[in-house]
């Protein structure tokens, strides 16, 4: 009995494990979909208002795991791309002249340089 109780348990954290990886890898994944559309510039009103509230919505255990990963070799981190995406976002809005968008895009901005900073 003890014995089904550790396997029990092993398998909880291997699925608690796995469940993280392919959460992380749902939001890189979303960054870099992200990253292509904005770059492409051919995006319509959902996917720009999808992309804003995604990237306004992240909490800080978001950002510290991006900060932590590093999924596109060409960034020190993936909290670099998530910057990039909302610099592509600031200026769309500001030629929108969308500026209370902006202002917390910007927060969002110095919230991640922080982290980087900390690093």
């Amino acid at each position: 009995m003890r014995d089904l109780l550790n396997v029990s348990k092993y398998y909880t954290n291997v699925l608690e494990i796995v469940n993280d990886y392919l959460s992380n890898m749902s939001t890189i994944t979303f960054l870099l979909q992200a990253t292509r559309i904005l770059h492409v510039g051919n995006y319509d009103e959902d996917e720009l208002r999808m992309i804003y509230d995604f990237t306004t919505q992240l909490d800080n255990v978001v950002l510290n795991e991006y900060l932590n990963n590093t999924t596109i070799l060409s960034y020190n981190n993936d909290l670099e791309l998530y910057v990039e995406i909302l610099q592509s976002l600031i200026v769309i809005f500001e030629e929108r002249e969308e500026y209370e968008k902006c202002n917390l895009l910007k927060i969002k901005i110095d919230e991640s340089i922080k982290l980087i900073k900390t690093k």
